[in-house]
């Protein structure tokens, strides 16, 4: 493949009695017997929140080698994190350390050890439980659990606060503010697989808590590249772009620190059927990916046999996972715009991106990065880009599919602009056959897929249409051999035109 240049006020809670009737015979009142209310989530501070958030430890012979965070969900000991957390697919810890919050200003003590009770790589979520102290003794203790909301009422604009441990060793819990900036849709979870906020997210938040302005949770922060399989259990740092213009995404080119860069929350309601499973003493079997899923080792990948193609591009997706209209051009502010591709050779557990790009800025917000593959081996996918508060802007949206970390499809639309459909004739007027044309918007970090298609070339003499839609361009013509016969830039092109090649 070519490629080239690429998120509250503290409510009073008012308790309202009425005495009414009766009396002995001093006829004085009579006392009406209450019992004391349960604290509701308004009723508890942040410092008393924190007390719900820990930090989970993956140790070998009792040291940590990585970390994250976790929330109690029950005054029993069960946790709620993520599932990069505890992946015990890596061999490379034997005991889960809980450390406790004893003091907002204080660092966690390492007290108690847990085991995992479900997993679901695919949502990358995990419910662990707390089953001894860290010497073995039993445990007696209730845990400070954290109230779930309903993350399906939460909107664009709202508060949201993340709690969590950023650092290993003499780091206290953090506490950062934001609000909801939008949501994720992704074919197999639906309109809300992420939501998207501006609050920091640091490494170690990953796995912890997310809460509304009641103090309930909401989801779980979560950051690509903290965890496990990551050196010293810190973010980690990916090339994204050709960032020296080489044609190639390799070591030369700088990275993106992903992790505090890219940042989710995994609503909580994706949760419930993980711990409905685990109170309920049952199995949990995850939805997304066959059970022997849990046997493959992230990274363990061959991609030689996978390909996509047909990448295509519509407004939205239908019941039955279809582009609603394929679309050349989209018109102003839409709610969303949905990439749709088809892909052979694909294996469950590999790692997968999808990189929205808007005029040439990667869009934190709407991209997925590295994402846990769980579509199966053939078919159909989609991911979507939102803003169902205002929509999109206008600009170039380019979307681009990694697979373990390599490009494997790329394409661009317009939104906006006012543009109009264009017919653009290849002319050969060569001695040599066309058999590859390449036309991306000025401004797009690739490529894209080969415009003439596998079965078309063009012989000396004849022409090809291809449909576009106005705008500038830039152009690749090679022949069948891969040279360049023509390579032209921002191309403006604003009506059905002709271009031909010649020697």
């Amino acid at each position: 493949m070519l490629v080239r240049l690429v998120v509250a006020l503290l409510a009073s809670l008012t308790l309202l009695a009425a005495a009414c009737g009766g009396g002995d015979d001093d006829d004085s009142p009579t006392p009406i017997e209450t019992e004391t209310p349960a604290p509701s989530p308004t009723q508890r501070s942040v410092s008393d929140i924190a007390r719900s958030v820990v930090e989970i430890q993956a140790l070998f012979d009792g040291d940590p080698i990585w970390h994250g965070s976790g929330t109690f969900i029950t005054d029993d000991g069960l946790i709620l994190t993520n599932a990069h957390v505890i992946d015990a697919r890596y061999d490379e810890y034997d005991q889960l350390g809980v450390a406790i919050t004893n003091g907002t200003d204080e660092p966690p003590s390492l007290e108690y050890i847990a085991e995992i009770m479900a997993v679901d790589y695919a949502l990358d979520l995990a419910v662990i439980q707390v089953t001894a102290t860290i010497d073995g003794g039993s445990v007696t203790e209730s845990f400070p659990a954290i109230e779930l909301a309903d993350s399906d009422e939460v909107e664009i604009g709202d508060e949201i606060r993340i709690l969590g441990y950023p650092g290993i060793g003499g780091e206290t819990i953090t506490f950062t503010n934001g609000v909801i900036s939008g949501f994720t849709s992704e074919r197999s979870v639906g309109n809300r697989a992420w939501i998207k906020t501006d609050a920091t997210i640091a490494g170690g938040n990953s796995g912890g808590l997310a809460i509304n302005a009641r103090g309930e949770a909401i989801g779980v922060p979560t950051v690509v590249g903290s965890g496990a399989g990551v050196e010293g259990g810190f973010v980690d740092c990916r090339v994204l772009a050709d960032t020296n213009n080489d044609g190639f995404l390799d070591d030369l080119d700088t990275c993106v620190p992903v992790g505090g860069f890219i940042n989710g929350v995994r609503p909580v309601n994706l949760a419930q059927e993980m711990i409905a499973a685990v109170l309920d003493g049952d199995a949990y079997v995850s939805p997304y990916y066959e059970e022997d899923f849990v046997d493959i080792v992230p990274g363990d990948f061959d991609t030689s046999a996978v390909l996509l193609y047909d990448l295509i591009f519509s407004d939205d997706y239908t019941e039955d996972d279809q582009p609603d209209g394929i679309l050349t051009y989209i018109p102003t502010t839409p709610l969303r715009v949905c990439g749709f591709w088809q892909f052979e050779g694909m294996e469950d557990g590999m790692t997968w991106d999808a990189l929205w790009y808007i005029d040439g800025e990667i869009d934190e917000q709407g991209s997925f990065i590295a994402d846990t593959w769980v579509g199966g081996e053939t078919g159909s996918w989609w991911v979507c880009i939102v803003d169902e508060d205002v929509g999109l802007a206008d600009g170039l949206y380019e979307l681009i599919i990694q697979i373990e970390g390599e490009p494997f499809a790329s394409e661009a639309i317009f939104v906006g602009g006012g543009r109009s459909e264009i017919e653009l004739d290849i002319d050969s007027q060569s001695s040599s056959e066309i058999c590859a044309v390449w036309i991306s918007p000025v401004g797009a970090q690739n490529w894209g897929f080969e415009d003439l298609g596998p079965d078309v070339t063009i012989p000396p003499g004849d022409s090809w249409p291809l449909i576009f839609v106005s705008g500038q361009y830039d152009l690749l013509v090679e022949d069948c051999f891969g040279d360049v016969m023509a390579e032209e830039y921002d191309l403006d092109i604003q009506v059905d035109s002709t271009y031909t090649v010649t020697d």
